[in-house]
């Protein structure tokens, strides 16, 4: 069994000792209905108005990027895929990828950007991370920082992060991943990446069911390859 907001790469503990400090807070108040109060504070405390991670049912992974810093940030989010290719000669693996840009600014509703990618069976993902090219996570640019928008993306920092590997059980299909800068003075260019996963099988009922509405929209669009 893993572990509610698992770091993949550094171990800090205040997510999940916010989060069991504040669930203590509820439970002792006795709220009751959950619908009757504010969802932002519901869903921190509880996780029970609508859910924090897909779930494998609905054939989703959701990537979101957190900036915690005092600059606009945009996440480079790639994610890989590996397709087994057959010939007359033989047979082997090929890997592609897609990358997505989060564009993030410093600002309660403005600071975290999420996309959503499909994860089934027949199209499964082998491994997420930041920048174009997975295999430089030292080299790479997976931030772009001070940019004003997806077209000025202003400078370019490394995520030194290695990706996160669905084979070495870093994420699965139906997990919640967070890739969250801030600003480091020993870092280099001054910022840094850590990341999370919220395990699917933390994610308990919930009165919405916002990600079966997600997957069943994407399933009825038509492909754009």
């Amino acid at each position: 069994m893993r572990i509610c907001m698992k770091p993949t790469l550094k171990t800090p503990t205040f997510p999940c000792v916010m989060v069991a400090g504040m669930i203590l807070v509820v439970t002792a108040g006795g709220c009751g209905d959950p619908t009757l109060l504010n969802p932002a504070f519901v869903n921190a405390t509880q996780g029970t108005l609508f859910p924090v991670a897909p779930t494998p049912e609905n054939g989703l992974v959701l990537i979101r990027g957190v900036n915690t810093t005092t600059e606009s940030v945009s996440f480079l989010v790639t994610i890989e895929r590996s397709t087994v290719v057959s010939d007359d000669v033989g047979g082997g693996a090929s890997a592609y990828s897609e990358t997505t840009e989060l564009f993030t600014t410093p600002g309660a509703q403005s600071n975290e950007a999420g996309a959503l990618f499909e994860c089934t069976p027949s199209n499964p993902i082998a491994r997420i991370g930041l920048g174009e090219n997975l295999n430089r996570p030292a080299t790479e640019p997976g931030l772009f920082v001070g940019g004003a928008n997806d077209i000025i993306q202003g400078f370019g920092v490394p995520p030194n992060i290695n990706p996160l590997s669905q084979e070495q059980n870093d994420f699965q299909c139906g997990d919640t991943i967070i890739f969250r800068a801030l600003e480091s003075n020993n870092a280099p260019g001054g910022f840094k990446v850590e990341a999370f996963v919220i395990p699917f099988e933390t994610q308990g009922e919930t009165v919405r069911d916002t990600f079966g509405v997600a997957s069943d929209f994407l399933g009825e669009r038509p492909s754009e390859r």
